[in-house]
C-alpha cells in the first residue's frame, strides 16, 4: 500500500499462466481498480517503489516455483563450442 491509500496486487491467471498486477486506487480517488500486463506496469511504474515491489515478488514465485532467476539466466544452459 503507499502512502496515499493505493494498493496494488498480483494476479496469477490459472487458465493462461500469465500474471498481472491489479492497482486499485484509495477512496478518495473513487477506489477503482485497473489491470496491468506485467511489461506495461513496469514501463510505466518500474522506477517507482510499486515496481521494485514488482521485481522482489517476482523473483520470490520464480524461487518457490523452482525457476532459475535472472542471474541463473545469464548462463548458459549447455556447453559453448569452441
Amino acid at each position: 500500500m503507499s502512502s496515499n491509500g493505493d494498493k496494488w496486487f498480483l494476479e496469477h491467471d490459472r487458465m493462461t499462466g500469465e500474471h498481472f498486477v491489479i492497482h486499485r486506487a484509495n477512496t478518495a480517488s473513487g477506489g477503482a481498480a485497473t489491470r496491468w500486463s506485467i511489461a506495461s506496469f513496469l514501463e510505466v511504474a518500474g522506477d517507482h517503489p510499486q515496481g521494485q515491489a514488482l521485481r522482489e515478488a517476482l523473483r520470490n514465485i520464480r524461487s518457490l516455483e523452482g525457476e532459475p532467476t535472472s542471474d541463473e539466466n545469464s548462463k548458459p544452459d549447455f556447453p559453448e563450442k569452441d
